[in-house]
């Protein structure tokens, strides 16, 4: 192609370009040429312009940087020996800081390990709590479930727990009968617990509170009676419940319920209150001041009973 241009001559070739230019011009109402002269105008003014702008940018910038620099320069000079100093108390410091990593990681894990019997201490608590209430003894195995959610709304509360001891009944009944055998009492004590069982079993209320407090003041007071509270007093003041299982630290708890409620002394003028008191009362059930002939009544009776067994051998052993 090349040698062909080359054979049309130059003259011809420019002849040929201006033709074609003219015809572009004549078909396009402008000149292509003036086109590509605009085009490279505006490059090298374009070029010039930024090369320009550069150089001022950079002249522009020489000053700050230099300024950036020695601030840089001079902060690391008086940085200098705030930062030996850092790092030479870092070193000495890292053993404590290892040994402080370590007792938290040791704290953490003995919380972790605590979790557990806090959130039962607290449940336990509540369910007590709750159920003091309404007039409930509790027995241990009344789950924090049947209290949680009731708020203030004591009658949904006291339905939950009658009916809770009523389908219960017969695990309450099998745990108190083989727990006898654990508890330091003598067998007739044993055996009239058993009589206390059945009658609740066969509806016969009256029966039970009349049946058990007699066993517990023989088995409290090794015969003698306890009409004054001294004995419970003794019993109370004598023993430790530090160091005792979840379950025994409650047992105080009914302990002292059984010293200010149970073996009070019931005043003609206080009779109303002893009455609207679902917990029996020694000194009104001896005595037919109140009529204990409810379930409640003596399911209740039932539980303090064995409650009272059970903290008997702590306090027998806290003597020897």
């Amino acid at each position: 192609m090349i040698a062909a241009v080359r054979a049309l001559g130059d003259d011809r070739v420019i002849a040929g370009v201006r033709a074609a230019r003219d015809a572009y011009a004549a078909t396009h109402g402008h000149d292509i040429a003036a086109i590509f002269e605009d085009v490279r105008a505006f490059q090298e003014t374009s070029g010039r312009e930024y090369v320009r702008n550069v150089e001022r940018l950079a002249q522009a910038a020489a000053p700050i940087a230099a300024q950036v620099s020695e601030a840089a320069r001079q902060m690391v000079r008086s940085l200098g020996p705030a930062l030996e100093a850092l790092n030479t108390w870092s070193v000495a410091a890292a053993p404590i800081l290892e040994e402080f990593n370590r007792l938290a990681a040791t704290m953490a894990e003995t919380m972790e390990r605590f979790q557990p019997a806090l959130k039962q201490f607290h449940e336990r608590k509540q369910t007590h709590d709750a159920l003091d209430e309404v007039g409930w003894l509790p027995h241990p195995s009344v789950p924090y479930r049947i209290v949680e959610g009731c708020g203030e709304d004591l009658a949904l509360l006291d339905s939950r727990i009658a009916e809770y001891y009523r389908t219960q009944w017969i695990e309450i009944r099998d745990e108190m009968t083989s727990s006898l055998a654990e508890y330091h009492i003598d067998d007739e004590a044993r055996a009239t617990f058993r009589e206390a069982l059945t009658a609740h079993e066969a509806g016969l209320y009256r029966c039970v509170c009349r049946l058990l407090f007699p066993e517990i003041e023989r088995m409290i007071g090794a015969g003698r009676r306890v009409g004054s509270r001294k004995m419970l007093q003794k019993l109370t003041d004598s023993g430790d419940p530090r160091n005792r299982e979840l379950r025994e630290l409650f047992d105080w708890v009914m302990l002292e319920r059984l010293r200010t409620h149970a073996y009070a002394q019931v005043e003609e003028c206080e009779q109303a209150r002893f009455e609207r008191d679902p917990v029996p009362n020694r000194h009104a059930a001896m005595h037919g001041l109140v009529a204990y002939s409810t379930h409640k009544h003596s399911m209740n009776m039932l539980i303090l009973t064995d409650y009272v067994f059970r903290i008997l051998r702590p306090i027998e052993d806290s003597h020897t």
